[in-house]
C-alpha cells in the first residue's frame, strides 16, 4: 500500500472519529483563569475535518469530510501541495495530523490545559487546549470552531491555565447536562441558565 493509499484509509477512518468527538455533541470549557471570556462553547462542523487532516481537498470541504464519512474518498480527491512547504514536509504534517486525530476520544478525559490568545507559526486562535498529547486551536464565530490540529502539547506553559470544568450537550440541545470533567458546584450559580443544574 503507498502512501496515499494509506492517508486516504486513514481519513475515512478518522472521519468516525471526528463525528463522534464533535459533531454529535457541543463542549463547554470553563477556567475560573481565563481573562478574555468567561467560558468557551466548543461546535465543530463537518467544514472543519478536512483542515485538521493536513491535506489539500480538491473538492468541498463539506463533501470532503462526508466521503470520508461514508467511506467514498479517492485518492483524487486530495493531494499534498501547498504554497509555502515543499511536498515531503506537507506529508510529515499530514502523518502527525492523523495521529492526532486519532486520539481525539482522549481529549477531554485528561487534564486539560488552554491557552488564550495562542499563536503557533502562522496561526493565531483565539484559544487553544492540550493535554499531553494533542493540541487543538480554536477561531471564533458565535462560538469557537477547530482550526488547528497539532502533535503533543504545544502551548506557552507560562500562559497555559487548568480548565477546571468541561461540560457537553448533545448538538441541538439547548443546555449542558452531562459533565466530562471538574466539579459543577461553583460553576452553576455562576452560570444558571447553561446547565441543567437540577441533574446534580
Amino acid at each position: 500500500m503507498d502512501f496515499k493509499e494509506r492517508v486516504c484509509n486513514e481519513l475515512i477512518s478518522c472521519a468516525a472519529i471526528y463525528k463522534s468527538i464533535f459533531i454529535d455533541y457541543d463542549y463547554l470549557i470553563y477556567s475560573s483563569d481565563f481573562t478574555k471570556e468567561s467560558y468557551y462553547i466548543i461546535s465543530a462542523y463537518e467544514e472543519n475535518y478536512a483542515h485538521l487532516t493536513g491535506v489539500h481537498s480538491l473538492i468541498s470541504a463539506r463533501d470532503f469530510y462526508l466521503r470520508c464519512l461514508n467511506g467514498t474518498l479517492r485518492e483524487s480527491d486530495f493531494d499534498f501541495i501547498d504554497m509555502h512547504k515543499d511536498e515531503k514536509s506537507v506529508k510529515g504534517t499530514v502523518r502527525r495530523k492523523l495521529k492526532s486525530l486519532a486520539e481525539l476520544p482522549n481529549l477531554f478525559s485528561q487534564n486539560l490545559k488552554a491557552e488564550e490568545c495562542f499563536s503557533k507559526g502562522r496561526v493565531y486562535c483565539v484559544i487553544a487546549t492540550a493535554n499531553n498529547q494533542i493540541t487543538i486551536g480554536f477561531v471564533k464565530t458565535e462560538n469557537i470552531l477547530p482550526k488547528t490540529l497539532l502533535k503533543g502539547n504545544c502551548l506557552n506553559q507560562t500562559k497555559a491555565v487548568d480548565v477546571s470544568l468541561v461540560l457537553r450537550r448533545n448538538r441541538c440541545s439547548d443546555k449542558f447536562d452531562t459533565i466530562i470533567q471538574g466539579d459543577i458546584e461553583t460553576f452553576c450559580p455562576l452560570f444558571p441558565d447553561i446547565y441543567l443544574c437540577e441533574y446534580l
